[in-house]
């Protein structure tokens, strides 16, 4: 009877532990539908939605070129600046050919003479019968039917009865040679002053030569001598040379060759000056001139 009943214990134990596997397999099974289900349907998925094209590779563009012009422009607008100055190439003069034309009999004394490489602003002191007149290219001589043709530093040319004609500086003679200015770089620069230097010219000398300027101040060109000095069209001076009786110029400490910029606080860089200058001559007692030499400025003071 005992065995009975063990056998029958047993199959009961056998009988729920089959029943469990049964519902194990069952939820695995389930588990196992619903994965190939998914799997299934992602794999319909796929082959039904047409595939996504792949863009084309394309190397990406730089902006070299940009860069390259922008570099070029900021060169070229630096150098635009001038940050150094700019380079302006000397500009000179013309030398005025000195006319071979004869001595004129006309009696006329040429007092002074403003010879610029522009004609139209030369400018000449003339004395005809006593009276003086300051006079320009083309135009007439006051009691005479002379006209001036050109002007140079020691000599005008006239046109008198229909040929040209020379008359000299007063005190030059007429074999001598003309000596044309040259123009000269300008400069900025401090002023400084020189002192009269009476020891370097006779004395005697010296004083005759006030002594003729004070009687007529407009002689004062007759031994000093100026000459425009033009470059671009724009007028830097006047350059400044000893006539033949060179006493006051060297007393006073000029230099061949200086270029004179302000006389009596006139600026003579204005193309409008020389010409209130000359007609203010005869009212001078004196003489404020100051020269730009060796890049500094020189004040020169001349009593007459």
């Amino acid at each position: 009877m005992q065995t009975t009943l063990g056998a029958h214990s047993m199959q009961r134990l056998l009988t729920a532990v089959s029943s469990r596997q049964v519902t194990l397999s069952r939820w695995v099974f389930a588990l196992l539908l619903v994965v190939i289900a998914w799997q299934l349907g992602k794999t319909v998925t796929t082959l039904v939605e047409p595939a996504q094209p792949i863009p084309a590779w394309t190397p990406a563009v730089t902006q070299t070129t940009n860069n390259v012009t922008d570099n070029q422009s900021s060169i070229a607008n630096i150098v635009d600046a001038n940050l150094f100055g700019q380079y302006q190439r000397e500009v000179v003069a013309e030398k005025q050919e000195v006319k071979d034309a004869p001595k004129t009999r006309l009696n006329l004394i040429l007092v002074g003479a403003v010879s610029s490489s522009d004609p139209t602003k030369s400018l000449a002191v003339v004395s005809n019968r006593g009276a003086q007149e300051t006079v320009g290219v083309d135009e007439m001589i006051t009691g005479t039917r002379a006209k001036v043709v050109s002007v140079l530093p020691d000599r005008i040319i006239i046109e008198n009865a229909g040929r040209d004609e020379t008359l000299m500086l007063e005190g030059i003679d007429y074999r001598q040679a003309s000596a044309a200015s040259t123009p000269a770089q300008p400069s900025r620069a401090q002023s400084n002053v020189i002192s009269n230097n009476a020891d370097v010219a006779d004395l005697g000398d010296l004083d005759a030569i006030k002594q003729a300027i004070l009687e007529n101040p407009q002689q004062f060109l007759k031994y000093i001598r100026l000459s425009q000095v033009n470059r671009d069209g724009e007028l830097f001076g006047y350059r400044v040379r000893p006539g033949r009786e060179r006493a006051l110029f060297d007393s006073v400490g000029l230099q061949d060759g200086d270029l004179a910029v302000e006389l009596n606080g006139i600026d003579l860089t204005d193309k409008s000056a020389m010409g209130s200058i000359m007609q203010s001559f005869n009212e001078m007692t004196e003489v404020n001139l100051t020269v730009e030499r060796d890049s500094q400025r020189y004040d020169i003071y001349i009593q007459f």
